[in-house]
């Protein structure tokens, strides 16, 4: 309370300072002014909502009508096969489609580009289609390369319309499509081969003509290499159900000198001209199973394979020939040579040691020559010794030694000594051959013996 007490005069106070001052305005003519609004207001009431109107201007899309051809380059379609791949010598086709997606329009479809000798059609068959076909010549793709590609282009162009009016519209309008086709060297593997004149069993000591003949595509006289033939033995020398084991045929094959290159039939076939030589190259013996020489055997069998190789690696798939080569060379018998005797018989005498030094030898340079042991009735069983010479088996060096007994007489001196030898080839014998050497007594008294011995 004392606080507002003393409020008051200090506003009491203040409010006569301000009328002391230069203030000179009539408050009361503002206040009926005032007084005046607030009574107009107070009659009017609360504000009402304010409406606002924009103004939009919309348009309306204008439509053109722009004149345009019936067809252009987008309702033409054509569609190439996705791979054209040829290879040489070999004819090969592929398709190309061209449509028109707009009726009554005809269209011509023509290449470019296009390597020598390939053409482009019109399919007789069906409407729409054209035939790209090509026959590459050889050795179009480069030695060093194995492919070649080319770019090729085929264009469509309108050829007619319904109306004149579409025609003058369409007039020049053309398609162009781009594709690729690729050639390759031919890939096919030689095939077909043939064995002729090499029957299956040959006569030993003859020479046999006979001739490959093979396919191997892509491969003409022109080929910059050429086929290659390969004569092999395959190692499979045991036949189940047989008794005998095929050997080694192809060492008994040699080249014809005078046609030692291969030579071209025509229509991609080569022929090789070679000789089976069981003349010059010996026969090998026939083995049994388990390796063993048959002894028993008319003839050897033999087996050799054949396959041939293009320039490129290709070959053809192994040809087995068997082969049996009889036996019909007949084996040279062993000769007998005591030329060192130097008479016809041997003159021996009681008491006497005898050393003859022989040969006995084949004129097969491959024999093995046999001397079997030496047979005698005379006294003191004269012995037969033989050795191969260090030089050949084909030929024995023999020592005939005897020790003729002091109480021999001319009588039992009489007689002579057999020799029996045989030639051996690959396991085939010759005919054997008997010597007999005549023994006589000496007609000379040669005093060999002691005088006791001689009685």
């Amino acid at each position: 309370m004392k606080n507002t007490k003393t409020l008051l005069p200090l506003v009491a106070l203040t409010l006569a300072a301000v009328g002391c001052g230069e203030y000179k305005k009539d408050p009361a003519s503002g206040l009926a002014e005032m007084r005046k609004n607030a009574k107009v207001q107070a009659q009017q009431g609360p504000d009402k909502p304010r409406e606002i109107t924009n103004t939009v201007i919309v348009e309306k899309p204008v439509v053109v009508v722009k004149e345009e051809s019936t067809i252009d380059e987008k309702f033409i379609v054509i569609t190439p096969d996705a791979q054209m791949t040829f290879n040489e010598g070999q004819q090969a086709q592929f398709k190309i489609r061209a449509r028109v997606l707009v009726p009554g329009i005809e269209i011509k479809l023509t290449a470019s580009g296009l390597p020598d000798g390939a053409k482009l059609e019109k399919s007789t068959q069906e409407k729409d289609l054209y035939i790209l076909t090509w026959t590459p010549a050889l050795y179009t793709v480069p030695a060093n390369a194995a492919m070649k590609s080319y770019t090729a282009k085929v264009s469509a162009e309108v050829t007619s319309s319904s109306s004149q009016v579409e025609a003058d519209k369409l007039k020049g309008l053309v398609r162009e499509k781009e594709f690729n086709i690729f050639l390759f060297r031919n890939q096919e593997a030689p095939s077909a081969l043939t064995v002729a004149g090499l029957a299956s069993e040959v006569n030993e000591g003859s020479l046999v003509p006979f001739t490959v003949t093979v396919k191997v595509p892509g491969t003409d006289n022109k080929a910059p290499q050429k086929p290659r033939l390969v004569v092999s033995y395959d190692g499979v020398s045991y036949t189940a159900g047989n008794s005998f084991l095929e050997l080694d045929g192809a060492r008994y094959v040699v080249a014809d000198l005078n046609k030692k290159e291969a030579e071209y039939l025509g229509d991609s076939k080569w022929k090789f001209t070679l000789i089976f030589d069981t003349k010059n190259i010996s026969v090998q013996p026939q083995l049994a199973k388990d390796g063993s020489i048959l002894s028993n055997a008319d003839g050897t069998r033999v087996r050799l394979s054949f396959k041939v190789y293009s320039p490129y690696g290709l070959s053809t798939p192994e040809s087995l020939t068997q082969v049996k080569v009889r036996y019909t060379k007949p084996i040279a018998a062993p000769r007998f040579d005591l030329s060192g005797l130097g008479q016809q018989g041997l003159q021996v005498s009681p008491g006497q040691n005898v050393t003859l030094n022989f040969v006995v030898s084949s004129a097969d340079k491959d024999a093995v020559v046999k001397v079997e042991p030496a047979t005698s009735s005379l006294p003191g069983s004269p012995k037969v010794e033989c050795k191969a010479s260090a030089a050949t088996a084909a030929k024995q060096e023999c020592v005939l030694t005897w020790s003729v007994p002091c109480d021999a007489t001319a009588a039992n001196l009489g007689g002579e000594i057999s020799m029996n030898a045989q030639s051996v080839v690959n396991g085939r014998n010759s005919d054997v051959t008997a010597y007999k050497l005549k023994v006589l007594a000496s007609q000379e008294d040669k005093k060999l013996c002691p005088a006791e011995a001689a009685k």
